[in-house]
């Protein structure tokens, strides 16, 4: 049972949010841009950290993050103090309210966005858009018919909040990226951007493409009858936006430099800007199109990132690692790690059916579908409260069966337990321990001391995992305020289990936290948390998220056999 609830402090967002908003603000005054990008970056990084940033600042160990310096930590301490950093206060003070809404509108720099507010005085999005309608903003240098047009289309579309989820953006890349190579005029396609690195969501779904013909291959992929609208077409370049509202850039570049493009369009600002600033520090000046020798002012190009790689002196980089996080350092040392691979997954800890009524498939099909994938084992884990009543003991009754009919394959009596509010479990301890595999997650008062309940469940002998720590839904709902590092420990002292659950909204552990989890020495399980035959296809996104986090095979627990994990168990 938990003693005590810990005292509230903001949370990791909602922190990242005042930094973010300060962040947006200075933009409109004009700042210096190395202040703006100080502050997102560490919003990004507060969002990211294991531990509540919170409670780091005031014990003054904020400052050990990346990106987080003894001024962001003494801000953080304010948000704890007062509820607000400071100068975010004061510049709310200098700048309307509605003027920041500003910022969300594509059509909109914060340049222009300043000199609408300063110069015409307008401070909220409606008098934005009367003052489009009026043909007012075209008295602005520089601005005319066809801003207004534009401001007037962004306002008049819903608020782009919500980022595309990689399990719909990478099957419709990969799509299009077929459709492409089997063009006549076509050389090389590929994927580039977000959707290739793997990220949780992306934005825009960039491909990369050479050609004998590129206006040919442009006007193609403009015809396509998938796409809804044609936003821009040149002979090298095109976007189109689908019918399901993907936005798809096509860019068709020379072969000599496709290496060099395609790994441009590849990597994160912060992997691009690394690799620059090393380059620099060598005499060499790094571009999407080539490689220049300040001295001599020669300029290499590329055919493949492999070649562009071993000319700046590294290995090749997967794309999962191109995020800015150490890979270069790794590249250049040959310390890159082998990531695990789809294939080396001998079985799946985390699914469902037709006994959790949320489920669309029967024990048998569901069990049956992860055998024909060539797995070895599978854990049917539904959910405890649709196991009472003696319902059970009839699930019991029919895993013996099915372990029969399907054998050699390992069946496993598995379940999904609740961690209640004072951390105890849902479901009686004497059954938990009939159970092959017992999982514990929070499904419910996220808010209520997340972290002790979380680390009152591993106390449990009978728990083996934890399932989606953070309990997040991508676009619906942030993640609780869990202490990831805390978590980390006592899974370690514990003998628990974390895993990466692949369910595309979830994705859950993230990648930064996955990592110090592998980092640690803690071995996670890659699940998929299906509910439907469909779902065990979600599994490459959790491996995609584990190749983020720079995890090998045997971090990963079941890349292992069903009798290599038993004895891994704490039940052992």
């Amino acid at each position: 049972m938990i003693v005590g609830m810990a005292a509230t402090l903001p949370r990791n967002a909602d922190v990242a949010g005042q930094f973010d908003l300060l962040a947006d603000l200075l933009e409109l005054s004009g700042e210096q841009q190395f202040r703006v990008l100080a502050y997102r970056r560490a919003a990004d990084q507060i969002r990211s950290s294991g531990s509540p940033i919170a409670q780091l600042a005031l014990d003054g160990h904020a400052k050990d993050l990346p990106g987080i310096g003894k001024t962001i930590e003494s801000k953080i301490v304010q948000i704890v103090d007062s509820g607000e950093i400071e100068a975010l206060t004061k510049r709310k003070a200098e700048i309307p309210e509605g003027v920041a809404d500003f910022l969300r509108l594509p059509a909109l720099g914060p340049k222009t966005a300043r000199r609408i507010w300063q110069e015409l005085g307008i401070t909220t999005t409606e008098e934005l858009r009367q003052a489009a309608e009026a043909q007012r903003l075209r008295s602005l240098p520089g601005l005319g018919a066809k801003t207004e047009e534009r401001i007037l289309k962004a306002l008049d579309e819903k608020p782009q909040e919500k980022r595309t989820l990689l399990a719909m953006a990478l099957p419709a890349v990969r799509a299009v990226v077929e459709v492409l190579r089997e063009h006549p005029a076509s050389n090389e396609v590929s994927e580039a951007g977000s959707v290739r690195r793997r990220t949780e969501t992306v934005r825009d779904l960039d491909i990369i493409a050479t050609a004998a013909d590129p206006g040919a291959l442009t006007d193609y992929f403009a015809s396509l009858h998938w796409v809804a609208e044609v936003e821009a077409k040149g002979k090298t370049k095109a976007t189109v936006v689908s019918h399901d509202g993907l936005r798809f850039d096509l860019r068709v570049v020379p072969p000599d430099s496709y290496g060099n493009l395609l790994q441009h369009f590849t990597g994160s600002k912060e992997h691009n800007v690394a690799l620059r600033e090393d380059a620099v520090r060598r005499g060499l000046s790094v571009s999407e199109y080539g490689v220049k020798d300040v001295e001599s002012g020669e300029v290499f190009t590329a055919r493949s990132e492999e070649e562009l790689y071993e000319h700046l002196g590294y290995h090749w980089i997967p794309p999962e690692l191109r995020q800015g996080r150490g890979e270069l350092e790794a590249a250049k040392n040959g310390e890159l790690p082998a990531l695990v691979e789809v294939a080396d997954l001998r079985g799946d800890l985390h699914m469902h059916s037709t006994w959790s009524t949320d489920a669309k498939d029967s024990l048998e099909a569901m069990a049956t579908a992860a055998k024909d994938r060539g797995y070895e084992y599978v854990a049917i884990t539904d959910h405890a409260h649709y196991l009472r009543e003696g319902r059970f003991d009839a699930q019991g009754s029919e895993i013996e069966t099915l372990r029969k009919k399907l054998a050699p394959f390992r069946l496993l009596r598995g379940i999904e337990v609740s961690i209640r509010v004072d951390g105890t479990l849902d479901f009686p301890d004497e059954d938990l321990a009939r159970c092959d595999w017992v999982m514990a997650s929070l499904h419910s008062a996220f808010e209520r001391s997340p972290t002790e309940r979380v680390l009152t469940a591993m106390e449990n002998p009978h728990v083996d995992a934890i399932g989606h720590l953070t309990a997040r839904k991508l676009n619906k709902r942030e993640g609780t305020d869990i202490a990831v590092d805390k978590v980390v420990e006592k899974a370690l002292e514990t003998g628990t289990f974390l895993e990466i659950n692949s369910q595309p909204d979830r994705l859950d552990l993230r990648d930064t936290h996955a990592r110090l989890a592998g980092e640690a020495g803690l071995l996670l399980a890659i699940s998929t948390d299906a509910h439907e035959l469909g779902a065990l296809e979600f599994v490459e996104l959790g491996v995609a998220q584990a190749r983020r986090a720079w995890l090998q095979k045997d971090q990963v627990l079941n890349t292992r056999s069903w009798s290599q994990i038993e004895k891994l168990r704490k039940r052992a």
